[in-house]
This record gives C-alpha cells, structure tokens and sequence, in this order.
C-alpha cells in the first residue's frame, strides 16, 4: 500500500476503541445480567452471539475489502458498533441484546480484518513482528481500559456502553480522514484443502486465542464474584489479567523477528500451561492478581502470532480472505469459550474455568510439536 501518510496510527486508534468497546461489554454485560439473577448458561449464550456475528461476518468483510477496499470497511465497521454500544444502553433487555450482539460481532469482524490485512501489507519481514506486537499491545491496553466499565455503572448502568459508543463515532471520523483509498487486487483463488493446508497454525492459533479471550474476560468476573470477592476487587482481577494480556506482545512481537514466531508461539502455550495449573491450587484471595497476569501474557500471545504467522504463507492479494478466515477462527473459538466452561462451571465449581484452560493449552502445545515434523 503505497501512500505518503503512515497508515499504523490510524490502526492503531481503531483497534484500540475497538478493544475498549469490546473490553466493556463482556464484564459490564456478564454483571448486569449476574444481578438479575440470570443463569451463567445463558449470560456465556449472549457472549456467545456476539462471537457468532463474528464469525459469520467475516467472511463478508473479506470480500467488502476486496470490492470497497479497506478504508471503507473498516469505517462502517467502526460506526456499527458504536451504534450497536448506543443500543444496548438504551434497551436493557436479554431479547434485544441477543440480536444488537450479534450485529456488534459483524462490526467487530470489519475492524479486525481490516486493521489486520493493513497492518501486514505495510510491515516486512523485518519489523512485522515488532508492528503486530504494537497492534496487540494497543488492542490489550484498550482491553485494560475496558473493565473501568465496571466502575462506571455507579452512574447508570447504561453510562459504560454510551461512552464507549461515542468514543467509536469520533475514531470512526479519524480513521476515514487518515487511511488512503486504495483498489485492491484481486486474489484469484478458492479456499482450498491446500490452501488451508498452508495456513493451519494459524487458524489453530486463532481458534485458541478466541476461546481464551472469550471465555476468560466473560467468565473471570463471575468466577470473582462466586468466590465472595467483590464488583471492585472482580474488576481489579480482570484488570490484572488485562494486564499481562497487553505487556506481553510488544516484547514476543520483538522476539519474533529475531528467533522465529513459532519457537514464540511455543513459549507462550507454556507459559499457559503453567500458569493456569497454579491457579488451580492457589487461594482464592488478591494474591491471585500475580498469576493472572503471567495467564494474561500466555493469551495476549496469541493473536499477534497468528496474524503474523499468516502473513509468513500468504501473498499480499491473498491476505483479505485470509485475515477474513482468521477472524472467523476467532469468532468461532469465541463461540465456545464463553459458553462450554460456563455450563461447566454451573454444574461444577468456579474454577473448573481454568482447568479447562490448562488442559487446552497442554493439548495444543502437543499438537504444535506433531505439526513441526509433518
């Protein structure tokens, strides 16, 4: 992409807002919906729409940037969820907010594809890790940012969601004036076995990445708050989760470009391991901050490495489908992490959520390695 104007700011900003929208309505909404005595199947559900939408829009988005390009995109995807934020704080209602989830998931695969087939078409081999560990960075500390949510609804619980609608309307404006338009190529070719083939790791990566975020960020007020802990100390255990999530990247980004990204990805499934085995016999008090953090840096790993493994097999005119794929990857990892450890959870102790964790993390790390010999 050939422009006199640097692109990376511009992603920078939508993703953070982006992040920030997202890193609100996942604990807000799981809180909301906890006081009203509504089951934790059906609070992991309206998580679990929400991912849908994802999934199922991605593949659209992939095609809108290869006919309108990623300008254009990746603003109606900004101005949607901010609509889809101001909706939900003025309807307060479990059947809205299924459908207004949904649409919100959609918005977020138009901004996550497009910053992502953006970012890879500005980096090279040399600096791809260290700008997708920013990217990432930007994305967890907007994550960071997003549990203030549950500070916020002392004033009105719709007063978290009308923020951050606003705060995506005016990122939306910067974007359009900042990011060229620019005709895309046209990839000419089909979604393959050979081609998928090629991108596995990533979309392992991906899947993995979607069901940890969705499943953590979702659950982690709820396991707080089944514990005894309170609203506040709940928000201050995600913060410290949120934390690793985003301190993380930046330095692996780094690393990557030096060592490889999949000697990367393997330190980082781990360091998961590790980590959420330790929680299981830890105390449940404030102390746990301190490990959450080290869980958080394992799954803030994760996405950056996929995208940049992508970008590692694929030509550039082959990246939108290819960034859309990933995305649907996530979403639909996010399907099931919200969902699947909440029914475990009802119908077993609060954290069986990381037990399921560990096991994952040891199971992938295992099928990493098979995969480096075929």
């Amino acid at each position: 992409m050939k422009s006199h104007v640097n692109p990376l700011p511009a992603v920078l900003i939508a993703v953070f807002t982006a992040g920030f929208g997202f890193g609100i309505v996942l604990p807000v909404s799981s809180v909301i919906l906890e006081g009203r005595g509504v089951p934790t199947p059906l609070i992991g559900l309206t998580a679990t729409v929400m991912f849908a939408g994802m999934a199922l829009g991605a593949p659209l988005v992939g095609r809108s940037i290869e006919l309108y390009g990623i300008r254009q995109t990746l603003t109606t995807g900004m101005l949607l969820t901010g609509l889809a934020m101001c909706a939900l704080a003025w309807w307060v209602s479990l059947p809205a907010w299924f459908a207004i989830r949904f649409i919100m998931g959609a918005a977020f695969a138009g901004v996550f594809t497009s910053c992502e087939t953006l970012i890879n078409r500005i980096s090279t081999e040399q600096n791809r890790g260290r700008n997708l560990g920013i990217y990432a960075f930007a994305f967890s500390l907007s994550l960071m940012v997003g549990p203030v949510g549950l500070w916020l609804m002392k004033f009105g619980i719709w007063v978290p969601f009308a923020v951050a609608g606003t705060v995506c309307f005016a990122a939306a404006l910067l974007v359009f004036l900042t990011i060229p338009s620019v005709q895309e190529e046209t990839a000419g070719f089909k979604l393959d076995l050979h081609f998928m083939h090629r991108i596995r790791l990533s979309v392992s990566t991906m899947l993995m990445a979607g069901f940890m975020e969705g499943a953590l960020i979702t659950l982690i007020p709820i396991y707080a708050l089944r514990q005894g802990f309170s609203p506040a100390q709940a928000g201050v255990l995600l913060f410290s989760f949120m934390l690793g999530h985003g301190g993380l990247p930046p330095i692996i980004g780094t690393l990557g470009d030096r060592i490889g990204l999949k000697r990367v990805l393997s330190f980082a499934y781990g360091l998961g391991s590790i980590s959420f085995i330790i929680i299981l016999f830890f105390p449940a008090n404030m102390s746990l901050t301190i490990i959450l953090v080290f869980a958080g840096a394992s799954v803030g790993a994760l996405y950056p490495l996929a995208v940049g493994l992508l970008a590692e097999v694929l030509t550039s005119a082959e990246l939108p489908r290819g960034n859309a794929m990933t995305t649907f990857c996530y979403g639909l990892g996010s399907i099931i992490g919200p969902f699947v450890p909440a029914i475990i959870m009802h119908f077993t102790v609060p954290k069986s959520l990381f037990a399921v964790s560990a096991v994952l993390y040891v199971v992938l790390l295992m099928i990493m390695r098979v995969w480096k010999k075929i």
